[in-house]
């Protein structure tokens, strides 16, 4: 004779997990290979101010379960131009790599970024938002960067990522 088995009352917890939208799923896959395979890897997520670079960048540093920097929480606006705290941001960047542990940085303008503190991400990331909520003023800025930097066509991946029902 066995035992009785305590059963938990009341109902079954829920355990579906929530939808991944299809753009993440298909930027995870064609990561994995460079996050799994390389020590110190340097991933850039760019794009234009409210398209999702921060969304994502969460959920890939929870995905892979590794650091992200918000460059905005670094960015001082100044009238014409945007002022990064370079050191601070190249600091963080220097102890994740190595240790060696993969970073996600993601914020306008990366390519410039990574330029003036002479750094070459491993994988780039460029996303586009049918639906962006940016400011003019950012946008003037960010266009005399997207034709002297071209980051869309030197990304190793390009995502449209629609906030309202991708």
């Amino acid at each position: 004779h066995g035992a009785d088995v305590a059963r938990p009352s009341g109902p079954a917890p829920d355990t579906r997990m929530p939808r991944v939208l299809a753009p993440y799923s298909n930027i995870v896959e064609a990561l994995t290979p460079t996050m799994t395979g390389l020590p110190g890897v340097i991933v850039t997520i760019d794009g234009r101010d409210g398209v999702g670079k921060t969304t994502l960048g969460r959920y890939l540093a929870w995905h892979f379960n590794v650091t992200l920097i918000e460059t905005d929480l670094f960015l001082i606006p100044a009238a014409d131009y945007l002022i990064h705290l370079d050191d601070q941001i190249n600091r963080i960047i220097e102890r994740r790599v190595t240790t060696p542990l993969p970073v996600i940085v993601e914020g306008v303008s990366m390519l410039q970024l990574m330029k003036r503190i002479h750094r070459v991400p491993d994988f780039s990331i460029y996303i586009t938002n049918p639906r962006q909520c940016g400011s003019p003023a950012m946008a003037r800025r960010l266009s005399a960067y997207e034709a002297a930097f071209v980051p869309a066509a030197k990304a190793s991946v390009v995502v449209e990522i629609d906030h309202h029902g991708a």
